[in-house]
Parts: structure tokens; C-alpha cells; sequence
């Protein structure tokens, strides 16, 4: 393995979606680039458990994990909210995240009100429309749109494409014209910086491995990083990569994680 450091997305890459079942010799994988002293963390755009829930399934799940190796979308929304003093929030994402915004110090506006100060748009199977003609409205009032990441789709537990945030973020850009949207995750820089800082180390020194080519492999590779697409995920034909233009596409193309 030539490079120093390891940037390694979660689902589709380490599990196989939202049931949180090892993808098939991740976890011999994983736990043996600690024992081999590689140095790596994980870059997850995960936005439906708290960073300390997420790394406690990864563990039951057999990986050799901790808090320190995993960096996120909710850590770089939280420095990005905090940045522009957005504190009354239209949070359209996934209920179980709703404590962990007030631990945060951030206050969640009820759907009677139209005025916050951001509305911030994560995973939400059951998002209906209504919700997104409140956040609507609340944009039109002035409310900052906060995207968690800009996937297309994600997996639930049964394995079934779900529209994601990114999708939810263009609908809510077209109908306000405009509208500037930030973006806390992947494929913005912030969280890239995040884990490279965190390792100590630099975008020319590592590969980024993920089953996502158009959002975080194009985001690392934009960069300077190497890239590595796996087959374990969201795509299990490589012929996607022709959407992308020959200089964006990744790396290498594995089946899986071990076989890197």
C-alpha cells in the first residue's frame, strides 16, 4: 500500500446500509489496518444516529473503532451553524437526531413558526411535502438552507434507494430563487479537512475509499487525493462511472474494501 493515510467511508463500504451489517471482509479489513499501524479514519455522511451511536454499532458490529476516528456532517454543521450564529433551526431529518441537536445548544423551531434562522435538511424517510412547503416559507423569510451532504440517494435497512438531502436541497433551490445552500458534508472540502487534520496528514499522502463516485470520491479527488470505488454498495457495476468525466473517475475500482 503506497499511501499514508486511509479515508474510509461507512455505508456501502464497511456495512451494507442502514441495517449495519459488515459488508462481507470489512471487518477483518479494518481491524487489520490497526494491527498493521496504518493510519485511516472514517468520513461518513451519516446524518440518522449521533456520532457516539453510530461508532457503538460499528463496535457491535465487530469493528475496532473509537470516538476520535470518526469525523461527519453533524460535526461540520455544527462548526457551520455556529459560525454564521444560526441558532433557532427547521430541522427536516431523521426524529432521533432531535435530542442530540438541543445537547448541541441549538434550539428547534415547531412547525407553528415560520421564522428560524436555518433550515437544515438530513435524512428523512418519512419527510412529507408539507414539511418541505414549511421550509419553503422559512427560506422565503430569510432563513439560511443548510444541506447535511449532497448524495443523490441513500439505502435504508431493506436496501432501497431513498431520495436524499441532496435532492430535497435542489427542489427547495429552484422554488426559492437566489437561494445560496451550504453544505456541511461530502463533497465539500470542510469535512475532508476534517479527517486529513485529524491523521496530521495531507491531500497528496491519501486514498479515499467509497461505494459513492459522484459525491465523495469527486470531493476528494477535487482535492488532490487517490480515490478507490467499491462495488459493496450504492452501485455494483462499475459502467456508472461513464456519467463521469475521465478525469473525475476514481482510482482503482474494487469489489470490496479487502480487497484493497
Amino acid at each position: 500500500m503506497t499511501h499514508r493515510y486511509l479515508l474510509i467511508d461507512i455505508e456501502g463500504v464497511l456495512v451494507v446500509d442502514k441495517s449495519y451489517r459488515p459488508v462481507p471482509g470489512a471487518v477483518a479489513w479494518l481491524n487489520g489496518l490497526t494491527e498493521r499501524g496504518i493510519s485511516w479514519c472514517l468520513v461518513s455522511n451519516n446524518t440518522t444516529h449521533r456520532p457516539a451511536d453510530l461508532v457503538a454499532d460499528l463496535q457491535r458490529a465487530g469493528f475496532m473503532v473509537h470516538d476520535h476516528q470518526l469525523v461527519g456532517a453533524l460535526g461540520t454543521a455544527v462548526a457551520l451553524l455556529q459560525e454564521r450564529n444560526c441558532r433557532r433551526l427547521g430541522w427536516l431529518g431523521a426524529p432521533a437526531l432531535t435530542p442530540w441537536w438541543s445537547e448541541m445548544g441549538f434550539e428547534l423551531v415547531p412547525d407553528t413558526d415560520e421564522i428560524c434562522d436555518a433550515v437544515v435538511l438530513g435524512v428523512s424517510p418519512g419527510l412529507d411535502l408539507p414539511q418541505l412547503d414549511l421550509a419553503m416559507a422559512r427560506l422565503r423569510q430569510g432563513a439560511a438552507l443548510v444541506c447535511l451532504h449532497r448524495n443523490r440517494f441513500w439505502l435504508d435497512a431493506d436496501g432501497r434507494p431513498r431520495l436524499g438531502p441532496g435532492a430535497m436541497a435542489a427542489a427547495l433551490e429552484m422554488a426559492v430563487p437566489g437561494l445560496v445552500t451550504f453544505t456541511a458534508g461530502k463533497p465539500e472540502p470542510a469535512v475532508y479537512h476534517a479527517a486529513l487534520n485529524s491523521l496530521g496528514g495531507n491531500p497528496a499522502e491519501a486514498l479515499f475509499i467509497s461505494d459513492d463516485p459522484f459525491t465523495d470520491l469527486v470531493g476528494a479527488r477535487n482535492l488532490g487525493m487517490a480515490t478507490a470505488f467499491v462495488l459493496s454498495g450504492k452501485y455494483s457495476d462499475r459502467e456508472v462511472l461513464e456519467e463521469l468525466p475521465p478525469h473525475l473517475r476514481p482510482d482503482l475500482v474494487l469489489p470490496g474494501p479487502d480487497q484493497l
